[in-house]
């Protein structure tokens, strides 16, 4: 009994040693600087640049609208956006979270938004976001939710 006991415990001894930690620390600040280079991104009006940083089977929620999923959903939004005169969108993280296994995190950010107004003036719209992001197989970070919710 004690010779099992002795075993189990060294291989939880060696399967502890196997497994890799995440700095945590490091992966939140390569999250926040690949949410930096997508509002760069958006600010290129490139649709092909800024559809990158979402998955696939990535999910976008805005006020008042309905959920898009997949990327040809959200291409279409993108496109649309951007058939605004005017319209431009920029956003800055304001703090990160990784799991602990390093492969999901998440953002806080603000967002800012230009558009027309119904009459056609310029107005400018602020809103808290949060961004759900999949670490990929190469080690890019993906965002598989957008979440955003207008500030009063």
């Amino acid at each position: 009994m004690k010779k099992t006991i002795f075993i189990a415990l060294v291989l939880v001894v060696f399967t502890s040693c196997n497994e890799q930690q995440v700095d945590k620390n490091s992966e939140g600040e390569k999250l926040m600087q690949t949410s930096r280079q997508w509002s760069q991104a958006a600010a290129t009006k490139n649709v092909d640049s800024i559809l990158h940083y979402w998955s696939d089977d990535a999910i976008v929620l805005s006020p008042g609208e309905q959920p898009l999923t997949g990327k040809q959903n959200i291409r279409q939004m993108v496109e649309g956006s951007f058939t605004s005169p005017g319209f431009q969108i920029s956003w800055e993280p304001e703090s990160a979270e990784v799991s602990e296994s390093g492969d999901l995190g998440y953002l806080l950010e603000n967002t800012r938004m230009v558009m027309p107004d119904s009459a056609g003036n310029t107005t400018t719209l602020n809103f808290k976001a949060v961004t759900i992001w999949k670490k990929q197989s190469d080690g890019s970070w993906k965002c598989v939710v957008d979440v955003l919710s207008p500030l009063q």
